[in-house]
């Protein structure tokens, strides 16, 4: 026995270490300005056994497809040398070298030698080419083979490729949205750059000023370079009621700011304003695996299609590159939310020990009080996708392919019979459309996605459609065309971003996959405050910017259903970050959408009161909320203004 157990162990090791002796590999330079054109060498340095004919090397580059394209690496190519993405390849004897690019997204570079390669002789891959705007740690995938039908060999550990962000261009001003008179606070100022990356390296002052003429704030604040583009102010104190702001204003004119308001009161706040994203993919939903190779070891080269769409249904759907540490630091440290949720693909790659690693990220950001978090997948069938949220960890994913419709997946979530949300994510206005499935799973379906990426994904930034799943009663893709069906669904919005910037906004031109917010009226920042609030509708929606909503009928806020004998006297209040245009109060009633109540502000925040005398019946609210555009005088093709929906509240008249 103990014959045969030393050869194991010996088996084993030799095979680690005959792996590992390929080759080795120097990446130069390590650190990469975000978006810059570089000059990147891949050196491999082999092994004792070195390379034979037909052996090689291989890379795997950040690339992508759509209009991401352009955010992450040029895609390789070997047609032009003053081309972006341009890749050669050499080796340290001059031994005869081909390189080919291949994958289906073409963002694998293969090295193969026609000539032997000793030990400690080396190939080197160059690439040049636009590196990836999206500041953080990459890895430097790589494999080796000795030679021609060895299969592909990963390295134990790679080295990282560090990608620092650019410039500052804009400083944002961030602290709680509901403060008690008198009592400290806690404010955030984060420097962000053009791709919405914190900017490390800023420096330089910025001056504070505040609506409240006896707030205590301090009059500048320096960035520092220890501060790594983010300054906490430990205890600002509002000292004059109602709707209140801090801004920043940079007296060298480097950057641009952003602000948000706080409702003051005398009292602690009943309710909290809570801002979140429920829905953000990365490579953790797929354990960060790329696509040299898929789940049964097979080289992805020579498979198919469905192979690789195997691959990239899961994770980010861009070689998994992105880590959910990453996008959850960024929602909570970058972002300022309140709650984040990932919700990764439920593809085969979702396996049961990527979904408990899933988790286990989640967890370990759940701080309450502070930050929440909850667990979700997203459930991809062809056309009709839905998030499902849960606040406890017993919950499960179910894949597409196994629960092929959404009566399939409702049955699934019935017998497994923990708490769940199965919020629509409507993504194309496809006339066959049935996402909605009236007949099915409204307990689940207390919530939609009313806005996502989706609205803006295929325009010119910073061009946006936000109303584009709103209205059309008779459109089989918008809410109107559910409510009117009868669905008594409140709103959230989202990003689905996939590139570890949850709640990014579309600051710039450079910002892609930016999307909307998801807000919570609730009394503390945990999971079951987070959880009764998404239950109940006591929600909103938002285009990715912190404008503060309250809406109420007779004193019930949005999401509630009520009946009353009196005509419905309906209230509200806004704070925007911009000049508000348009404040509407839309009614469904006897199968019509219109207008009741419209007011243009030309004001950052604005009060509602105003009694519905008209309606009789059954009759449904919600308030719209649209400010001003970003870019006035531009010739955009849509909007570039930003706004929020409440959810609806249903009231029956006597």
């Amino acid at each position: 026995m103990r014959t045969l157990w030393s050869a194991a162990v010996a088996l084993l090791v030799t095979g680690a270490t005959a792996s590992a002796q390929i080759a080795r590999v120097a990446v130069t330079p390590g650190s990469l300005d975000a978006g810059g054109l570089h000059d990147v060498q891949y050196v491999f340095t082999m092994g004792p056994r070195g390379l034979a004919p037909g052996g090689g090397v291989r890379i795997e580059i950040p690339v992508a497809y759509a209009e991401t394209e352009f955010l992450l690496w040029s895609a390789p190519q070997t047609d032009g040398a003053t081309l972006p993405g341009y890749v050669t390849a050499t080796t340290s004897p001059g031994a005869p070298v081909r390189v080919r690019v291949d994958g289906l997204l073409r963002g694998i570079v293969e090295a193969t030698v026609e000539a032997p390669v000793p030990a400690g002789g080396t190939v080197t891959i160059r690439y040049r080419g636009q590196v990836q705007g999206i500041a953080g740690r990459i890895t430097a995938r790589h494999q080796s083979r000795v030679r021609a039908g060895d299969p592909w060999v990963a390295p134990a550990a790679s080295p990282s490729i560090v990608v620092r962000p650019a410039r500052a261009e804009q400083v944002a001003v961030q602290y709680a949205s509901d403060q008690t008179l008198g009592q400290p606070f806690a404010v955030t100022l984060v420097a962000l750059d053009r791709y919405g990356n914190l900017a490390t390296g800023f420096t330089g002052t910025v001056q504070l000023r505040s609506t409240d003429s006896a707030a205590v704030v301090p009059r500048t604040v320096a960035f520092r370079a220890a501060d790594r583009g983010r300054v906490v102010i430990p205890a600002a104190v509002f000292n004059t009621g109602g709707f209140q702001k801090i801004t920043a204003s940079d007296p060298s004119r480097r950057v641009t700011t952003t602000f948000r308001y706080a409702m003051v009161d005398i009292r602690p706040p009943a309710v909290r304003h809570l801002f979140g994203d429920t829905h953000f993919h990365s490579g953790t939903g797929a354990q960060e695996q790329g696509f040299f190779t898929n789940s049964t070891g097979a080289d992805v080269n020579t498979t198919g299609t469905n192979t690789f769409k195997e691959l990239n249904l899961a994770g980010d759907h861009r070689a998994n590159f992105t880590r959910a540490t990453d996008a959850y630091t960024y929602a909570r440290d970058v972002m300022h939310l309140d709650f984040a949720s990932t919700s990764e693909h439920s593809a085969p790659l979702l396996t049961p020990a990527a979904w408990r690693g899933s988790q286990d990220v989640s967890d370990a950001f759940y701080a309450p009080g502070r930050f929440t978090t909850l667990y979700g997948f997203e459930w991809t069938p062809d056309l009709n996708h839905y998030v499902v949220l849960y606040r406890d960890r017993a919950g499960q994913p179910f894949r597409h392919d196994l629960y092929p419709d959404f009566p399939a997946l409702v049955r699934a979530l019935d017998v497994q019979q923990v708490s769940a949300l199965t919020v629509p994510h409507v993504s194309w206005p496809f006339a066959n459309h049935n996402i909605w499935q009236d007949s099915v799973g409204a307990s689940y379906r207390r919530l939609g996605e009313l806005y996502s990426l989706w609205n803006s994904r295929h325009l010119v930034q910073p061009d946006d459609d936000p109303q584009l799943f709103e209205v059309g009663a008779d459109d089989r893709w918008s809410y109107q065309y559910a409510w009117k069906r009868g669905n008594r669904m409140g709103v959230i919005a989202a990003s689905d971003n996939h590139l570890g910037h949850p709640g990014a906004n579309n600051s710039s031109i450079s910002v892609r996959h930016a999307g909307g917010l998801a807000v919570v009226l609730a009394p503390v920042n945990d999971r079951d405050g987070v959880w009764n609030a998404m239950q109940a509708r006591a929600t909103y929606a938002t285009t990715g910017t912190p404008i503060y909503l309250d809406f109420a009928a007779d004193g019930h806020q949005m999401g509630s259903e009520f009946r009353t004998v009196r005509p419905v006297r309906l209230t509200g209040r806004v704070a925007g970050t911009n000049r508000l245009a348009r404040v509407e109060v839309v009614r469904l009633m006897a199968g019509a959408f219109t207008t009741v109540f419209l007011a243009r502000p030309e004001a950052e925040t604005f009060a509602l009161d105003f009694v519905d005398t008209t309606a009789t019946g059954s009759a449904m609210y919600y308030l719209r909320v649209t400010q001003v555009e970003e870019y006035p005088g531009r010739l955009y093709s849509h909007a570039t203004a930003e706004m929020a929906w409440s959810s609806p509240i249903w009231v029956e008249q006597d």
